[in-house]
């Protein structure tokens, strides 16, 4: 949320929107607030919008191609989703495509942690990499090479430098797509 900024903009896509938990507080940060997701349950997900009081346009679709117009959103926000996509550098294409000139992309994705990893294997009795693949070594680098990274965090705080679970992003686009 402190990435997002005090400011609200014109324009927010939640993609990979999952349930929609994260819209009643992203509309609080835009005039138009947009949701994606591969899934075929936005009838849920609109419901919760009613009850919340959340106007959000909902799409079903991949982040591959989301069939948005060009330059249509200030900021995209994907959460837990880059390591999902079938083809990240696509994805990534696409991001680009539907950002604004100056919009930022912010995401958040896990890090690859042996330690974190055999923790989470013996309480889920599946090894992430069955879940992930390789995905959560690949998704930083190809971030980093395909935006201007304006701000990079992990988490959890200080903690994070050590052992880190998630990386989150601040990214801004590039000149070219």
């Amino acid at each position: 949320l402190k990435m997002l900024g005090r400011k609200p903009v014109d324009s927010i896509l939640e993609v990979g929107t999952g349930s929609g938990i994260f819209l009643p507080e992203l509309s609080r940060h835009c005039r138009e607030l947009h949701a994606c997701d591969v899934h075929n349950n936005m009838a849920a997900v609109e419901q919760m919008c009613r009850l919340t009081g959340t106007k959000a346009t909902l799409r079903t679709c991949p982040l591959e191609n989301t069939g948005y117009p060009d330059a249509a959103f200030d900021i995209v926000i994907a959460v837990s989703v880059l390591e999902f996509v079938e083809d990240l550098d696509q994805s990534l294409r696409e991001v680009q495509r539907i950002l604004k000139p100056g919009g930022n992309f912010l995401t958040i994705c896990p890090h690859k942690n042996e330690a974190i990893d055999y923790v989470l294997s013996f309480y889920s009795r599946k090894k992430p990499d069955e879940e992930f693949g390789d995905a959560r070594s690949k998704v930083c680098p190809t971030l980093e090479k395909n935006f201007n990274v304006i701000e990079k965090r992990v988490f959890p705080g200080i903690i994070g430098r050590v052992l880190p679970v998630y990386n989150y992003y601040k990214l801004g686009k590039t000149a070219t797509v």
